[in-house]
């Protein structure tokens, strides 16, 4: 009995002593770190894995020879995650040159017709991620769209922070399995996803003006009515095309786009808190017609209405009754 107690003491101390490496490892400087290189490369896995690490780095360049062409790098699908701490490189995306400066983010995706490089008597410091697998390409694809090849994020950004860290786990030899190194990348992905897509989610890099705040006030407000982006523009105080132009910049998507997500989560709730049938919940959320508001509906949840009320995965909230 001793004995065992001797040896689980034993585990723990060894399992106590593991966590407190790791942290001490997860918490020191990227910069601090020797610049090298780490490829992940796992046997096949039975399960498919729709997004994983592959590769991570943190380099110091300073040879001209450095120079990556999206389209002479094979025909496999992947993605990078390129951040720069120091000095300066350079990216052509879509025919046009750039600057990448410190707290500059690449987000690639190959194969494309993209090129970084060094140019000669420069020095660049930055660390990379390479990622493949569908939700990948879906997210970088997306973050692309929507923020462009070249990002700022800030160094406080959710996204930077995630990468930093899964850099520092596979630079450390710390991503022991496919199924982390696929945990990793989908969070990293989701990251990406938050403040790429339009959404309830959607990250203001600035608090609303007040002009864009009296239109969602007035949006929320007229949910079962007819609301034109000329009303919203004429309470906002501007023009209708500078109107749209603001309300895209701040809330990611158009006002049309926003007035139609408001109402199906309004229709969400009720179809989550009642029992009020379609053809009561379409016109209460401004769809005058129950066919394209069931159409809308899957469009943006995935599934009908009545799926969507009769699985169960929804449940109402408690104490909460609609009529």
């Amino acid at each position: 009995m001793s004995d065992q107690m001797s040896d689980r003491s034993s585990t723990v101390r060894r399992i106590a002593a593991k966590e407190a490496r790791d942290s001490r490892m997860s918490k020191r400087p990227l910069s601090a770190s020797t610049p090298r290189h780490m490829a992940l490369v796992f046997t096949r896995s039975p399960h498919r894995l729709h997004a994983m690490i592959s590769g991570a780095g943190h380099e110091t360049r300073t040879d001209p020879s450095y120079d990556w062409h999206g389209l002479k790098r094979g025909h496999a699908e992947f993605a990078l995650l390129q951040h720069t701490l120091r000095g300066s490189g350079m990216l052509r995306c879509d025919g046009v040159e750039r600057v990448v400066t410190p707290g500059q983010t690449m987000l690639l995706t190959f194969p494309q017709d993209n090129r970084y490089w060094l140019p000669q008597g420069q020095r660049w410091e930055f660390f990379w991620l390479a990622l493949h697998g569908a939700e990948v390409m879906r997210a970088f694809g997306a973050a692309n769209e929507r923020l462009g090849p070249l990002v700022t994020l800030g160094p406080r950004s959710p996204v930077i922070a995630s990468a930093v860290r899964i850099c520092k786990a596979a630079l450390d030899g710390r991503v022991k399995s496919p199924w982390q190194a696929s945990s990793l990348a989908y969070e990293l992905c989701m990251k990406l996803l938050d403040i790429a897509e339009p959404g309830e989610t959607h990250h203001r890099r600035q608090p609303r003006s007040a002009a864009i705040e009296r239109a969602v006030t007035m949006i929320d407000a007229q949910q079962g009515k007819r609301v034109t982006v000329q009303a919203l523009a004429d309470a906002s105080g501007y023009s209708r095309f500078h109107f749209a132009r603001l309300f895209k910049a701040s809330e990611g998507m158009s006002p049309e786009q926003f007035v139609i997500q408001r109402r199906l989560s309004l229709a969400a709730k009720m179809l989550r808190d009642s029992d009020q049938p379609l053809k009561v919940i379409s016109p209460r959320c401004g769809f005058a017609d129950v066919a394209y508001f069931c159409r809308a509906f899957r469009r943006s949840f995935g599934v009908s209405p009545g799926v969507f009320r009769d699985s169960g995965m929804y449940p109402a909230e408690k104490n909460q009754t609609i009529r």
